[in-house]
């Protein structure tokens, strides 16, 4: 995914981002963003979805002063401030028909009119759109809520981001620059870089992250702000203590093992988590020390 990203960013043209809520539409935007040639220029989101029918041109394209009744000034539109950058449009799906038909004209020559502005005075600019959504563009186009040249005119490049789960090659990566994120906006700039050991990394690679990439995120955050480190190293010791002993970290951060799987498959599951390390796996699946030893004994288990 992240080197489909990088392959895309220095290319021109629109391009859309589908995938499941949470799995790091936006930021995948702005990766892309970030390598390309408009790398220098605003980077604008808007939620589609909060642009109601009302004022949504003018939110796009802006307004002369006296368009209508409480367009009191002069307003640019956000099209006009991502000149020379780009525009993420968040959940086009929701954006209404009309609006859909105005970015479409717009995608056509690149050109803003103002809402009161005369014909013949739109500004040409130069902006790039990523739109996002969580639905099935094709299926929005059947059923009549998503316009289809509209979404010809967005799908020169097509990014389908699959749940965190199912691209565990990009959980290292991505927990490393969450990592030098979190640190970067809260440590001063002289702080030493704070990093993973390979045996918390192999943890967090592991865990099957229902979230996505904001559960990752948060946890993230909270291995920084609770796990005490070691030269500036969360350890998996750490990551152990912070996951999955109550009472460690707030609760949203907590991991547990699925209440569904049978108790065999709990004990195993934990024990690939940790490596086969006995006592942190009896930890996390809630049992003593010996109570998981004698299931070993008793199933027969080898460590791989």
């Amino acid at each position: 995914m992240l080197s489909y990203v990088r392959k895309i960013a220095p290319q021109p043209g629109p391009v859309v981002i589908c995938g499941p809520t949470g799995t790091g539409k936006t930021r995948l935007a702005q990766e892309i963003h970030r390598l390309s040639k408009r790398c220098n220029g605003p980077f604008i989101k808007k939620h589609c979805a909060v642009l109601a029918d009302g004022t949504m041109l003018s939110d796009l394209f802006g307004h002369r002063k006296g368009a209508y009744t409480n367009a009191l000034t002069d307003r640019r539109g956000t099209l006009m401030s991502a000149n020379g950058g780009t525009l993420l449009l968040d959940d086009i799906d929701t954006l209404p028909l009309l609006g859909q038909q105005r970015l479409l004209s717009f995608l056509d020559d690149q050109t803003v009119t103002r809402l009161g502005d005369d014909e013949g005075e739109g500004r040409r600019v130069d902006v790039r759109i990523i739109a996002t959504t969580n639905k099935d563009p094709e299926a929005l186009v059947q059923k009549g809520l998503f316009c289809l040249d509209l979404l010809h005119r967005l799908d020169q490049w097509r990014l389908v981001v699959p749940r965190l789960r199912d691209r565990p090659e990009d959980i290292a990566e991505l927990a490393r620059c969450l990592l030098a994120e979190f640190q970067e906006d809260n440590s001063g700039s002289d702080a030493s870089p704070l990093m993973f050991d390979d045996g918390a990394m192999e943890l967090l690679c592991a865990l099957p992250w229902d979230g996505n990439i904001r559960q990752l995120e948060e946890v993230v955050r909270n291995l920084a702000l609770f796990g005490e480190t070691k030269n500036g190293t969360i350890t998996q010791e750490v990551a152990i203590q912070v996951l999955f002993v109550p009472g460690n970290a707030p609760t949203t951060t907590r991991m547990v093992i699925s209440p569904d799987l049978t108790e065999d498959a709990r004990f195993q599951h934990a024990l690939k988590l940790t490596g086969w390390d006995i006592s942190k796996a009896a930890r996390i699946a809630g049992c003593s020390r010996g109570t998981l030893h004698s299931r070993i004994t008793a199933k027969g288990w080898k460590r791989p």
